[in-house]
């Protein structure tokens, strides 16, 4: 597998025909996009990125955005795959655990952009035998329903390469939201 250290964007492959979708404020909240027509978004018509940070007792919360750069809309609903991956794409310690309910569909227009809430745990919190923290290069997404990923690189994080889930989840990821 090529290695992650060299990729300087954040999108995931072009495609001839960009078919999927995004987030935002402006995105619509439609349970029935999917029998109107829309199709799921899919990572190649996908662009992803960090929004808002805030941190809590031990964790600091970013948004992860999906915006649709494809010329159709199409729809998200659910929770996005999320885990930490080192600059070969391989995963380190266990995916983000769900929180919360599924959400509603969301039908996301050319630019529009959905978020998603990630819990970033403080691994040094945990006990360094059990979590054994290890540097990340980054996190794999997979957005809701699809099996393409797509990553984001992060600067000096740490993520629990053990089985730290006795413990606490050293992710954590929220449904799609507009």
């Amino acid at each position: 597998m090529m290695g992650l250290t060299g990729i300087g964007s954040v999108t995931a492959v072009t495609a001839a025909l960009l078919v999927g979708g995004a987030t935002g404020a402006d995105a619509v909240v439609d349970a029935a996009a999917g029998a109107a027509g829309a199709a799921t978004c899919r990572s190649v018509g996908l662009d992803v990125s960090f929004g808002r940070e805030e941190g809590a007792a031990g964790t600091v919360y970013r948004e992860v955005l999906l915006t649709n750069r494809g010329v159709r809309p199409c729809v998200l609903r659910g929770f996005p795959g999320v885990s930490y991956v080192d600059g070969d794409g391989a995963q380190i310690g266990g995916a983000a655990e769900r929180v919360g309910d599924r959400g509603p569909q969301l039908t996301l227009r050319h630019g529009e952009t959905a978020a998603s809430d990630v819990g970033f745990a403080q691994v040094r919190n945990f006990d360094p035998d059990v979590c054994q923290p290890t540097p990340v290069w980054g996190v794999r997404v997979y957005p809701p329903d699809e099996t393409e990923p797509l990553y984001l690189d992060m600067d000096q994080q740490l993520g629990c390469a053990g089985d730290a889930s006795r413990v606490g989840a050293h992710l954590t990821v929220a449904s799609v939201r507009s």
